[in-house]
């Protein structure tokens, strides 16, 4: 009893490795093509801008909250 349970558990295993492997496989060529629409929002469009405001000017922004443990000072 005991070989059968190892046997099927080991054809298992294996079944599963080569299914994760060759199952769901695509081909060279389709990995090369890129996605026919690919996101490119229109930053002229009014209701952008209106949502947006005004340019600042600022192109870098610090994110700091309470919920941060511990010291930015000391590294900790």
């Amino acid at each position: 009893m005991r070989r059968k349970v190892s046997l099927l558990t080991t054809i298992t295993f294996v079944a599963l490795l080569v299914l994760q492997n060759y199952g769901c496989s695509r081909s060279r060529a389709s990995e090369a093509i890129e996605p026919d629409d690919p996101f490119h929002p229109d930053l002229n469009e009014a209701r952008l801008k209106e949502r947006l405001g005004e340019d600042d000017g600022y192109a870098f922004a610090v994110m700091y909250g309470g919920d941060i443990h511990g010291s930015l000072e000391t590294c900790g």
